[in-house]
């Protein structure tokens, strides 16, 4: 197994991340009851929207984490279809899903928004402030990750989720919700996780490294983010869909 910290869970799940055992076991159940087919595998993607709020006295912010609009595989995620039951068991927030790192946040919330033309998911995610318990002269990460996205610079959100039900755009529905006919419109999807991540200049690039499970942060980040040294690499152990 990756080293994973126990805190996320002590159960390596059948998707390659951890997870608490009730959850594991439900989720193996789940999968083995979907089609086995390309349109019902497990997904990740990422979203550019910056935080529309910040809130430095509660340090957190509130950002679309997925909106219903075309993303580059010719898919749209249907927010009202989102079922939150597993990550609400255990809501942390990581940096580029590094889970044999420490969390840089907790998830107080996830909704469906519309904000006039927009709908989609946000959350509000919250980076505590450092314990007195920490050892003294570690950095703490959460701080370094909300100076980040408070300085613009860290703005990202990647999510992971499994579809549950989908279906191809017809002419009617293309016309009415403005998608191109074919367009995989997924339904139903059970959320599974979200972390804060960078985004390089090329966000094409991005996307294609995250669907391959093989996103790496540059060595400068990790040393501005005191992490030299780590081998950091977005979903460890995690299975490429």
């Amino acid at each position: 197994m990756p080293p994973f910290l126990p805190l996320y869970g002590p159960t390596e799940g059948p998707l390659g991340f951890p997870m608490p055992d009730r959850q594991a076991r439900q989720l193996d159940t789940l999968l083995k009851a979907l089609p086995k087919s390309k349109e019902h595998a497990y997904r990740k993607a990422v979203t550019a929207k910056a935080p529309t709020e910040l809130n430095p006295g509660e340090r957190s912010d509130v950002s679309w984490i997925t909106t219903e609009s075309v993303d580059r595989m010719q898919e749209v995620v249907i927010a009202k279809g989102m079922n939150d039951s597993q990550f609400q068991a255990n809501p942390l927030v990581t940096l580029q899903h590094a889970y044999n790192l420490p969390p840089v946040g907790k998830s107080l919330w996830r909704k469906r928004v519309k904000d006039g033309d927009l709908v989609g998911i946000k959350a509000k995610t919250q980076y505590p402030a450092k314990p007195d318990s920490w050892v003294e002269g570690d950095p703490w990460p959460p701080d370094r990750v909300l100076s980040l996205v408070q300085a613009g610079l860290l703005n990202g959100k990647s999510i992971s989720f499994l579809p549950l039900k989908v279906h191809l755009a017809d002419a009617k529905s293309s016309e009415k919700f403005s998608f191109p006919q074919e367009t995989l419109v997924i339904d139903e999807w059970l959320f599974l996780e979200y972390a804060v991540c960078s985004l390089p200049m090329n966000q094409d690039a991005l996307v294609e490294q995250v669907s391959k499970g093989a996103l790496e942060l540059p060595a400068d980040f990790l040393k501005a983010m005191g992490l030299e040294g780590v081998h950091l690499k977005e979903g460890a152990g995690r299975p490429a869909t």
